[in-house]
């Protein structure tokens, strides 16, 4: 057998990026000493060095092989453990000094725009009766989100500053959104840990970013929930929806997703990517062909969940009954 030497990395990240998740559920690795996993960062600067260092001699495959061990031990140790330990590793700890800001609140449209982009720290998204938002929490400065109400909506943005996250260290934000008009909701989360549950809200369509961190969204109580959009770089995210007809196009990359749905609600499900992992045959599914399944009983005519998942290194969930959290 003939080893490609220019393969050898990218061999050695993916067994490790599928292995280590494996060895964890298997109870072959401490799940605790796996989610130290951030705080692997570190090694690949040194091999980095030692690629550098290293160059143009017989051991310069060193420094990739350090580098490419380190990133699959990374990789496969978020897949298994989550992301929840990534602020450690980037300064966004729980004990960072913390100010509170002022409470902001005001009134909504019969129809708005609601657009969330918080970074590095915790998010708590509820909602509210009426009409109007609110938001209240602390960081690092007391200095708040930046805030936009025009146009009848509202957008709440991390306020940029001089780290690599572009927020003002960790952050705790309260959010309060109405149930009252019908919302256009955009949602993203940079490195932090998030709840959102809309019981009694009307979402008319939802578009969600979440980048290296942990983030739960819950609209199975919702009074409507229309198109879902959503996307999971390294991160490990949740997501109930009720029963009913809507597009849900979900895009996975070195991430983990859990998707809940009520007991019997009709669904069809696409299927991409690569690398990708999911439980379509243990949910129940009905397979028809390599890309397509369907819950049993389907009719295509019959309001329906159209779901697309897209999973590049990914792992998806489907579970039928309840709701999921991250």
């Amino acid at each position: 057998m003939h080893v490609d030497r220019r393969l050898l990395g990218w061999g050695l990240f993916f067994i490790l990026l599928g292995g280590i998740p494996l060895a964890v559920k298997g109870g072959l690795l401490d799940e605790q000493l796996i989610g130290q996993w951030p705080l692997l960062w570190p090694v690949l600067l040194i091999g980095w060095g030692l690629g550098l260092l290293l160059r143009n001699t017989p051991l310069a495959r060193i420094g990739g092989a350090v580098t490419a061990v380190t990133f699959g031990i990374m990789g496969g140790g978020a897949l298994a453990t989550g992301f929840g330990g990534v602020p450690i590793a980037s300064g966004c700890t729980s004990n960072s000094p913390a100010t509170a800001f002022a409470s902001q609140n005001g009134q909504l449209g019969q129809t708005a725009r609601a657009e969330i982009e918080f970074s590095c720290g915790s998010l708590t998204v509820t909602s509210g009766d009426g009409t109007g938002w609110s938001i209240s929490g602390t960081d690092r400065n007391g200095t708040g989100p930046a805030i936009d109400t025009s146009g009848g909506g509202v957008s709440l943005k991390s306020t940029a500053v001089r780290n690599l996250l572009g927020s003002s260290g960790h952050a705790v934000w309260n959010v309060t959104l109405p149930k009252a008009p019908a919302l256009d909701l955009g949602l993203t989360l940079n490195a932090g840990d998030g709840t959102v549950s809309l019981p009694g809200t009307t979402i008319s369509s939802a578009s969600i970013t979440l980048n290296a961190g942990a983030l739960t969204v819950d609209l199975g109580e919702a009074t409507a929930a229309g198109d879902v959009n959503a996307t999971v770089n390294a991160s490990t995210g949740a997501l109930t929806l009720p029963a009913g007809g809507r597009s849900v196009n979900l895009s996975l990359n070195a991430g983990s997703l859990k998707v809940c749905l009520p007991t019997g609600a009709a669904l069809q499900v696409q299927w991409s990517g690569a690398l990708g992992s999911n439980n379509f045959d243990g949910a129940g599914l009905v397979k028809v062909d390599d890309n397509t399944w369907t819950s049993s009983g389907f009719v295509a005519g019959q309001p329906h969940t159209e779901l697309h998942v897209s999973a590049n290194a990914g792992s998806f969930e489907l579970q039928f009954g309840g709701s999921c959290s991250a």
